[in-house]
């Protein structure tokens, strides 16, 4: 896999095992000289782009052979192409067509009418002979499409932050705590883009976080970028108005931006220069503003190995046919061998301990959702190769052209320090010259961000080993030697993010956000659908000292039950007639959790100035839980809530024996009688091992807060008022969000700090003497999982997904 940034491995491809391909069509890695662009900015309004002086329209082939090399050569090359990429392509076969026309970059028929309260005019990609009679099959298709796209919205409706595929878009909602703010047609660069909602995961999941709804149109690599810039318009088009149709799904009056990137940004540049040829009326009607980041508008055939030259000399397009057609051959057969290969490997290292490498994998959904449409990409560039390549690298148009760029669109160009095949200065040039000759246009700003072409396409893969990643290790100070170098890939995505967020952040309508739904009660819920990797990998470390599990269970079992009498004497037992109030909320959350009646904790209300809680599970007895006073004075009812779920989440992922010996071991081998003394050495590690074990699983407890919650805010006040955030509040009730997303952005600050600190400050951190994580970085970890799939699964599917960490 390619490696932006120049830290470890980690991209688009990384998680796949293969090798990744580059946005502009090169092999990752490999150092190819690339050709000058020659086209810089669209023709204002043409349907096509023409070239030099006397050039072929698009479409037309090209017959320029002054970079041709012999025939012989030509042929020797090609054979040598296509037997190192049959292999590869070998996914692709079968599932092509298929890919293609799910996408709506390929249509054949009459798309599927969208049903709406506003009976908005169906899209047609493809107008059907008007002399052709509709057979009782094609009635059957229609149907079944329109099954099809009802499910779809059906899903978007019931499981926000879902990604979704709906009429050839993928699309995903904003999670229901963000208030919607926008709609973000995104268009992906070559190779990547046509699976965007994998590639570019990251990146779009940071923006739907953020209250930006994501219609993502995937783009399969081709030679004609005219045909995919209608097609993606044309796509999202008929996603728009298919979630218009719903009502309530989404809101018209949210304002639209398209974000592209690299070619994905000279794409979206012909929809804006050439809206009236190229996109829909509506869609240029509606457009507000637009994000380039990287802008590269070199075509596909210049940036390919070979050149231009190569992929257009006539002599070879029944060569590339041959092939394209031996290649789809293939398919079928390879894509089950695919994913039997990927079940069995996913077994083989289960069998191993490699609890990461299933999210690293994947399954069967990954092989026809991510790696069949990435190869499938080869047999149709050789087919269009065959038919001969639109001649598009004619010279740049002339200046004036510029000006009919986006006149009324607000616009943002991104441009990354260490990117080497931006071509933003140029186009920034362009419409300056354009502006300066008066014509009327949007605000341009543009920004100069740390990272690499490749930032936008950062995914981090989860460890082979344990299934974590940098961020959660770092929760616990328990970074790996790569850490830093991940830490930072995703801080520049993240800073990109934040780029994005503020120019975005423009008027908006007021639009309302829709009321919490009843929250869902989780049955089948088990400890491992929410253990952290961390807790996991830690309990592992502590079950592997010899004969700690006996000895622990022995002293715990006699100090528990002192503790226990302590508190039925000297603190108040709830239940309907004591606090009936709190026995309504420790009823109700052992409920969601789906912890049986017979196990369900006793609960004490104890006099305390110190705002806590925290749970023992007494040998052969009842475990219960003790909550302060204090606390009890300091939360609203809905956070006292999360508390009691997160205490509820150590009796659920069973921590009761080693939480009890955290709490007496960590008091110290002075306080220990002389006999235990001796064994110093042992209890120092021993000591050492529960207070790691003990932060990580404080991580699945706030798991368990954040199920009951079922949206992060509630859980995250807890978190803010335990570090004094609630000192000054007028009244009981949860932190505000603007401040609660204020104490989230002090994890970013503290990354920095540490960064700047270096080894020295490393050596001074303390974190490795706390009981539980730091509150900030405790809060991103628990705000990262709410926007996971796995808990989404959870919470909307009832199941946990084996695959994400």
């Amino acid at each position: 896999p390619h490696s932006p940034d120049g830290g470890a491995s980690h991209g688009p491809c990384a998680s796949s095992g293969m090798a990744g391909f580059t946005d502009v069509g090169v092999l990752a890695g490999a150092s190819l000289p690339l050709a000058r662009p020659t086209l810089i900015f669209p023709a204002a309004g043409s349907g096509a782009i023409r070239g030099s002086a006397g050039g072929a329209p698009v479409g037309q082939r090209s017959t320029s052979s002054s970079t041709t090399p012999s025939l012989a050569a030509s042929v020797a090359a090609t054979s040598a192409t296509v037997s190192a990429a049959a292999t590869a392509a070998a996914l692709a076969a079968g599932r092509n067509r298929r890919a293609r026309r799910a996408s709506g970059l390929v249509g054949r028929r009459r798309a599927a009418a969208v049903p709406s309260s506003e009976a908005p005019t169906p899209l047609v990609v493809e107008q059907a002979s008007a002399s052709r009679v509709r057979s009782p099959e094609d009635a059957s298709r229609d149907s079944e499409r329109d099954d099809v796209l009802q499910a779809s919205l059906d899903k978007l409706f019931k499981a926000p932050s879902t990604w979704v595929d709906v009429g050839g878009a993928k699309v995903l909602r904003p999670p229901r705590w963000a208030p919607p703010r926008g709609v973000l047609h995104f268009l992906g660069g070559e190779f990547v883009g046509v699976a965007p909602h994998w590639t570019y995961r990251r990146f779009l999941a940071r923006l739907a976080e953020r209250g930006f709804w994501v219609v993502a149109t995937p783009l399969s690599a081709s030679f004609d970028r005219t045909r995919l810039a209608k097609r993606s318009a044309e796509t999202f088009e008929k996603a728009y108005q298919a979630l218009l149709s719903r009502g309530t799904l989404l809101d018209d009056r949210l304002p639209v931006y398209t974000v592209g990137h690299s070619s994905g940004a000279y794409l979206a540049s012909l929809l804006a220069a050439g809206a009236a040829s190229l996109a829909p009326e509506a869609y240029a009607a509606r457009l507000r503003g637009q994000v380039l980041i990287s802008y590269r508008s070199q075509g596909l055939a210049e940036a390919l190995p070979l050149g231009r030259g190569f992929w257009a000399q006539e002599e070879l397009q029944p060569t590339f046919k041959d092939v394209a057609d031996r290649l789809d051959d293939f398919g079928p057969s390879a894509e089950g061998l695919a994913e039997a290969a990927i079940g069995l490997a996913n077994l083989a290292a289960r069998g191993l301990g490699l609890e990461g490498a299933p999210a690293l994998l994947g399954g069967r959904e990954r092989v026809g959702d991510l790696y069949a449409p990435v190869l499938a990409q080869l047999p149709e560039l050789l087919r269009e190769a065959s038919s001969g390549l639109p001649d598009d690298t004619g010279a740049r148009p002339t200046e004036g052209s510029a000006s009919e760029y986006a006149k009324d669109v607000n616009l943002l160009l991104v441009q990354f320090e260490g990117d080497g095949l931006d071509e933003t200065p140029e186009l920034e040039r362009r419409l300056a010259s354009a502006s300066a000759s008066g014509a009327p246009r949007g605000n341009i700003k543009k920004e100069t961000l740390p990272g690499t072409h490749l930032t936008p396409t950062y995914n981090e893969p989860p460890d082979l080993f344990d299934g974590t990643d940098a961020m959660g290790r770092a929760a616990l100070s328990s970074e790996a030697p790569f850490d830093t170098a991940l830490l930072g890939a995703g801080a520049r995505l993240d800073g990109l993010v934040d780029a994005l967020d503020k120019f975005l952040d423009l008027a908006s309508p007021d639009v309302k956000t829709a009321e919490r739904p009843p929250r869902v009660v989780l049955k089948g819920l088990t400890a491992n659908d929410l253990r952290h990797p961390l807790d996991r990998r830690q309990t592992k470390a502590l079950e592997r000292i010899p004969g700690i599990g006996e000895a622990v269970r022995r002293v715990v079992s006699i100090v528990e039950q002192g503790i226990y009498q302590d508190n039925i004497s000297s603190s108040v037992l709830v239940g309907e007639h004591q606090y009936p109030w709190l026995n309504k909320l420790l009823e109700h959350s052992c409920s969601v959790l789906d912890i049986p009646k017979e196990q369900r904790p006793e609960l004490f209300v104890r006099q305390n100035p110190v705002p806590n809680a925290y749970t023992l599970a007494v040998q052969s007895k009842r475990p219960f839980v003790v909550v302060h006073t204090a606390l009890l004075e300091l939360m609203c009812e809905d956070e006292v809530e999360a508390v009691i779920a997160h205490e509820l989440g150590h009796l659920k992922c069973e921590h009761g024996t080693w939480l009890s010996a955290a709490n007496i071991v960590l008091l110290g081998a002075s306080s220990l009688p002389l006999p235990v003394r001796i064994l110093g050495p042992i209890l120092d590690r021993i000591q050492e091992e529960l207070m790691i074990w003990q932060r990580a699983a404080e991580l699945s407890c706030d798991r368990a807060a954040l199920l009951v919650a079922q949206e992060p805010w509630v859980p995250v006040s807890v978190m803010v008022k335990l570090s004094g955030g609630g000192a000054s509040a007028p009244g009981k009730e949860v932190l505000p969000r603007q401040q609660l997303e204020a104490f989230l952005q002090q994890a970013k600050k503290y990354d920095e700090a540490k960064a700047e600190a270096g080894l020295i400050g490393s050596m001074l951190n303390m974190t490795s003497q706390r009981t539980h994580p730091l509150p900030v970085l405790r809060a991103r970890e628990l705000r990262r999982w709410a926007d996971s799939e796995q808990f989404r699964r959870i919470l909307f599917d009832g199941k946990a997904s084996e695959a994400s960490p």
